[in-house]
């Protein structure tokens, strides 16, 4: 019985690293700009790509941002700058399926 709980561990922790792999790492630059989606569905923050990214085979010319510390965002709105981070699938009632940076690092570019 207990051969078989360290088999079963063993098998999960290697679909979980399997499905950490899978995330794109990004870097993306444009202006960041506040937004809104219906019902409230959205991360509030959005940087205006241009020319557009690809991102999982679609060209994007914005891209919602999810970042922990919004009183840097809020310094740094309408301005132009550089994030970095992983991309995360986001699901919602009225949004349906999206593509959201889970920034780890922003700053202001020149």
């Amino acid at each position: 019985m207990r051969t078989l709980r360290i088999a079963f561990g063993v098998a999960l922790l290697s679909v979980c690293l399997q499905a950490q792999t899978d995330v794109q790492k990004v870097t993306v630059m444009g202006k960041l700009t506040r937004m809104m989606a219906i019902g409230g569905e959205s991360t509030g923050w959005a940087i205006e790509v241009d020319p557009g990214v690809t991102i999982d085979g679609k060209e994007l010319h914005s891209v919602e941002v999810s970042y922990k510390k919004t009183a840097k965002l809020e310094k740094l709105e309408n301005k132009r700058v550089a994030a970095s981070g992983k991309m995360d699938h986001r699901k919602g009632v009225e949004t349906g399926d999206r593509m959201v940076l889970k920034a780890t690092n922003i700053k202001e570019a020149q």
